[in-house]
């Protein structure tokens, strides 16, 4: 019995997961890389493993990060099922398509400039035709259900608390008599968010393979999250300015106008115009409405009360590119949502390059911001950042709101692993300080053996 890490070891993005026994391999997660471009190419191209000994692949949840790739793996030849959450199903529909595209369009844009230097052209890293072949193999299930992967190999999934339909994965193992329990906590969540119930504990499990995100940093209490929402909005509303939000479309922006729609509710802000400048979120939102098995009491105590709770009059959805660019010049007081969550493409970098400059705007950053992204700039609060190629001296003022994160901190993520108790932990999805230092502190509370695995790097659990 063997685990092999391919990605998302020591990084953030891109998770690759391999478990084998009895001669069987199962992949958990195909994400994408997420950096320098030309680094993310370079790595999301090429599968570091045998595509045709894969047996089936389990995936967590629909962030890119995590099934970003697949359709790499399944143009790379693999037929297999995808077992994930019957929610994870419907919002990889969503994620997958949308991915494509933006492959799709880099590589057109890529092209032109390359065709005027008379270079090589690129081929997009995967096209619409792979993103539709994974759907195909996608096989959902519930939580707590029980499922055969293969001869020896049972998996159980468990409530993450991370997004919609994400998932903890617990893995039985027998081989040669032997029997062994492996708990995938990665992406964890935390407890007290809002839309989704809390994550479930991983039992009597001997290894945990566990994220390290925040492994350094403590979260604000997600309780404070909506108060702090709103008085920055009200901050931002009460000098005329406009409140940019860059947000993940799945789950982030939902939870945002969960808080907003209960702080308007609770008289704690006035009905200030909300727009949606996205699609996928506009999507992936109606996605939510009608997947109210997964929400929790505060979702359905919130629609008893208003009627609704994601779809209020004074909140719009933008779908146009003409719309989209009439609420860029909009010059009076309001809250736009707009993909990406690290300001790397989408939308928001028009809101952005409108908005950098002005005083009276404010930038909220809701989610983690990878290495290298314009989103980490801005959280270092540059003075000067490019968008577009051009740089623009920054005059917004920058908000980031830890209590946000939809990823365990440090405390959470050490009473998480003191509780499952396993007698081996391996620490993945985070950057080199955050993994190092929650070893060592991990350590400290009596669990001796914690690994931290590079990529490529093979291990035997019994």
């Amino acid at each position: 019995m063997h685990i092999e890490f391919y990605g998302g070891s020591d990084t953030v993005t891109g998770s690759q997961h391999l478990l084998e026994a009895n001669g069987y391999r199962i992949l958990r997660d195909c994400g994408m890389y997420q950096g320098r471009r030309k680094d993310a190419d370079r790595i999301n191209r090429v599968i570091p493993f045998d595509v045709q000994d894969i047996h089936s692949v389990v995936l967590s949840h629909a962030h890119i990060d995590h099934c970003g790739n697949l359709p790499s793996l399944v143009k790379a030849g693999y037929q297999g099922p995808i077992h994930a959450t019957s929610a994870t199903c419907d919002l990889c529909a969503i994620m997958l398509r949308d991915a494509a595209k933006i492959q799709e369009q880099d590589a057109f844009y890529l092209n032109k400039k390359k065709s005027r230097k008379g270079l090589p052209s690129v081929d997009p890293l995967y096209v619409n035709e792979d993103a539709e072949a994974v759907l195909k193999l996608f096989k959902g299930h519930n939580y707590h259900d029980t499922l055969e992967l293969a001869p020896g190999i049972t998996m159980q999934s468990l409530e993450a608390g991370h997004i919609l339909g994400s998932e903890l994965s617990q893995f039985t193992l027998q081989e040669d008599g032997k029997t062994l329990k492996v708990g995938f906590a990665v992406d964890l969540g935390r407890n007290d968010l809002p839309l989704i119930r809390d994550p479930e504990m991983l039992q009597d499990i001997d290894v945990l393979v566990m994220e390290s995100t925040y492994g350094n940093r403590f979260h604000g209490d997600a309780v404070l999250a909506g108060q702090q929402l709103a008085d920055t909005v009200l901050r931002t509303y009460n000098r005329g300015g406009k409140t940019l939000i860059p947000s993940f479309a799945l789950e982030r922006a939902q939870e945002i106008l969960f808080h907003l729609s209960s702080l308007v509710a609770s008289g704690a802000l006035p009905e200030i115009p909300v727009f949606v400048d996205s699609p996928m979120a506009t999507e992936v939102t109606r996605v939510f409405s009608k997947r109210h098995e997964y929400m929790d009491d505060a979702f359905m105590e919130l629609k008893r009360k208003m009627g609704h709770v994601l779809g209020a009059k004074w909140i719009r959805f933008v779908s146009s590119v003409e719309d989209s660019k009439k609420l860029t010049t909009m010059d009076s007081p309001c809250i736009i949502i707009s993909a990406s969550g690290m300001c790397e493409h989408g939308r928001i970098l028009h809101h952005l390059k409108q908005g950098i400059g002005d005083p009276r705007t404010t930038v909220v950053i809701v989610g983690y911001q990878a290495q290298h992204t314009l989103g980490r700039r801005l959280v270092e609060l540059q003075d000067e950042v490019r968008i577009f190629g051009e740089s623009y001296e920054r005059q917004a003022e920058i908000k980031t709101l830890n209590a946000f994160s939809a990823h365990a901190d440090r405390r959470e993520l050490l009473r998480y692993a003191k509780a499952a108790n396993p007698s081996k932990i391996f620490l993945v999805h985070g950057e080199q300080t955050p993994r190092e230092e929650l070893a060592k502190a991990l350590r400290e509370e009596g669990i001796p053996d914690v690994i931290l695995p590079a990529r490529g790097e093979r291990f035997e659990l019994a």
